[in-house]
């Protein structure tokens, strides 16, 4: 009996670890492990062995999660680069998770905010959720969602149960999150309404107080200042403005160095790739021009596969030779 209370207790840690780090919500951890809902929920409560011996969902537990990896997946090819983008949002994340407060982050295209927002809040789950009691989640924010939509999708990335009414969610949060510490990072929030924002204003007004961070384009700060009135609530919570800095052409050329370590680049090759990675955009009727990392690394991928072509090319000339 203590042998599978322990192995019990190792599951139920071994779960609630992967579904953290993975934001998966309970309801989908379960169906992937083979399981009902109501059935995990009474395991993850230490319910399920006074029923029926726990050694099969232990183990249905462990082979899922051995076999299922969680990282944080570097938005460049072979590691995160500490460009100005990282550096902001780590300031940005480490002050959220300080105490509850409100964030607007503002990034200009091809920043790498969504990819280094994925990044840097799979490193933070992964390392520090559990042991110190701060979460941070991603909430993508499509256009026209409603705020029952919205508000599953929070607690689907928080992992609470997601397919209830606002009021109940809402509830389930604070519950779930009671003596924790967390930051609700909501991308594209250019898209979100008046509404979307008053519902997510609770989750701040309200115990246990959950950070909010609001990143998109600069549309995001026209909708406040139109709506000025409507929003004061919230506008005045907010404590800061960030803009993201784009990546610079020193960091551009930093990184293809680094990822085509194999190459010897000249400075007008590397010039040549950042030109070709730099767009341009109009913001407040000027345009302007950035360096996209999504099109730099695409150029990256390029260059690696015209060299692997070239090699497959040489091998079959040498063997036919």
């Amino acid at each position: 009996m203590i042998d599978q209370t322990q192995t019990s207790a190792q599951a139920q840690r071994l779960a609630s670890d992967f579904m953290i780090r993975s934001g998966m919500s309970p309801v989908d951890f379960a169906r992937r492990i083979g399981y009902s809902p109501n059935t995990l929920a009474q395991f993850m409560n230490g319910h399920y062995s006074n029923i029926t011996n726990s050694s099969r969902i232990c183990a249905a537990i462990t082979g899922f999660v051995a076999n299922t990896p969680v990282e944080p997946e570097a938005p460049f090819a072979t590691q995160i680069y500490e460009t100005g983008t990282v550096r902001a949002m780590r300031g940005v994340f480490a002050r959220l998770l300080e105490r509850p407060q409100v964030y607007m982050v503002y990034a200009p295209p091809g920043s790498g905010k969504t990819d280094v927002s994925r990044y840097l809040i799979a490193e933070h789950n992964a390392q520090r959720a559990a042991a110190q009691k701060t979460f941070i989640f991603r909430v993508y924010c499509r256009a026209r969602i409603s705020p029952r939509d919205l508000m599953k999708r929070v607690a689907t990335a928080c992992g609470t149960q997601s397919d209830t009414a606002i009021d109940r969610a809402i509830h389930n949060l604070r519950f779930d999150f009671r003596g924790a510490r967390v930051v609700l990072y909501f991308d594209e929030a250019q898209h979100l309404s008046i509404d979307c924002f008053e519902v997510v204003r609770e989750l701040l007004d309200e115990d246990p107080r959950f950070s909010l961070c609001f990143a998109g384009s600069h549309e995001l700060d026209r909708i406040f200042a139109r709506f000025a009135g409507t929003l004061e609530q919230l506008e005045r919570r907010i404590s800061d403005k960030i803009t993201l800095p784009a990546i610079t052409a020193d960091e551009a050329a930093g990184i293809l160095k680094s990822e085509l370590s194999s190459l010897t680049l000249d400075s007008a090759l590397i010039r040549q790739q950042i030109e070709l990675a730099t767009i341009a955009v109009r913001v407040d009727r000027k345009t302007q021009r950035y360096i996209s990392i999504g099109r730099l690394m695409a150029a990256v991928r390029e260059i690696r596969e015209g060299l692997a072509a070239q090699d497959d090319i040489a091998e079959k000339v040498e063997a036919v030779a």
